[in-house]
């Protein structure tokens, strides 16, 4: 008889903390130009490199538009840091 108001209160608790720790995440999403790519070669190192970087969640980038597309939780990753990565591969990433 106890267990069951042991339990109860405390699969409670649990759940409310995942909610919790769950609203506290926070995702961004960000377009960035990048000038220097020729071919999806390039797209592709751009997108290794991104995607190798703690905090991002998603990336897409085209060689054809210039740009990678990234999603990225900015409690563990800012936007300047990811155009730093972009230009540790040799591209620019364009600020605008």
């Amino acid at each position: 008889m106890r267990m069951k108001y042991i339990v109860g209160p405390l699969v409670l608790a649990l759940v409310m903390s995942f909610g919790v720790i769950g609203a506290l995440a926070s995702s961004a999403t960000a377009t960035i130009r990048v000038e220097g790519m020729h071919c999806g070669g390039c797209a592709s190192s751009v997108e290794k490199k991104l995607k190798a970087t703690k905090g991002v969640q998603e990336v897409s980038v085209s060689f054809e538009k210039k740009e990678a597309w990234v999603k990225y939780d900015d409690q563990k990753v800012t936007l300047v840091q990811l155009r730093e990565v972009i230009n540790s591969t040799g591209f620019k990433a364009v600020e605008e």
